[in-house]
């Protein structure tokens, strides 16, 4: 089901991290994806975001977009 060809489209929420194989952000469901993006702002480390972009691979997104998530109440 995933391949190198695989580009699809992705909007996930989570924690972002940078555990040294580069920028992540692990779901609330447990899923770890790995962030194809050179401009991080690392004041959103530590913090939940939502990511857009395109999933390349089994666990990579590269990404268009980061973003704080907005959390609803």
């Amino acid at each position: 089901m995933f391949g190198n060809g695989n580009n699809r489209r992705m909007r996930v929420s989570g924690v972002l991290s940078d555990d040294g194989h580069g920028p992540s952000i692990l779901t609330d469901s447990g899923d770890l994806w790995i962030l194809d993006r050179l401009d991080l702002d690392l004041d959103l480390l530590g913090s939940r975001v939502t990511v857009e972009g395109a999933q390349h691979g089994y666990d990579r997104l590269v990404v268009d977009w980061i973003g704080a998530a907005v959390q609803m109440n």
